[in-house]
C-alpha cells in the first residue's frame, strides 16, 4: 500500500534543507527525480498497520552523485522530523574519516535551517539533537 502524505512529507522535509558544498552551497535541496523516487517508495510504502513496509533500503549510487548530502538529509529526516522521541541514526563506514563525511554535512544543513537549529523553546542544537 502506498501513503502519498507519508511520502509526501519526507519529500518536503529534504526540500526545506540546503545544500553545504561548493557552488550548490545555500542552494535548496531539491530532490532530483531519481533521488525523489527513492524517497518515495522507502518512505511512502506502508504495511496495513501504516508502518514504513522496509527498515532497510540499500541504495548504490555512483562518485560525485550526491550520496553524503542525500544520506545527511535522510538522517536528519530519521532523527527529527519523523516524530519519534529519541530516534537514533547510526552510519557505517569503512574508517572514522569516511564515517564523519555524513555527519559534517548533515551539521552544516542543521546550521543553515533556522528551524531544525532552534527548538521551540529557543534552545540552539536542540531540536536536531546537536
Amino acid at each position: 500500500m502506498f501513503d502519498e502524505a507519508k511520502a509526501e512529507h519526507v519529500v518536503n522535509f529534504i526540500n526545506c534543507l540546503k545544500h553545504t558544498k561548493g557552488r550548490w552551497r545555500g542552494v535548496p535541496f531539491e530532490l532530483l527525480p531519481w533521488q525523489d523516487t527513492i524517497i518515495r517508495e522507502v518512505f511512502g510504502t506502508v504495511k496495513d498497520n501504516g508502518y514504513r513496509q522496509y527498515n532497510t533500503a540499500y541504495v548504490e549510487i555512483p562518485k560525485k552523485n550526491g550520496k553524503s548530502e542525500l544520506a545527511a538529509a535522510v538522517a536528519l529526516y530519521m532523527t527529527c522530523g519523523d516524530g519519534e522521541w529519541g530516534a537514533e541514526v547510526y552510519g557505517c563506514a569503512s574508517d572514522r574519516q569516511q564515517a564523519s563525511i555524513v555527519f559534517d554535512v548533515a551539521v552544516d544543513m542543521v546550521d543553515q535551517c533556522p528551524a531544525l537549529k532552534t527548538d521551540q523553546a529557543g534552545h540552539v542544537g536542540k531540536a536536531a539533537g546537536i
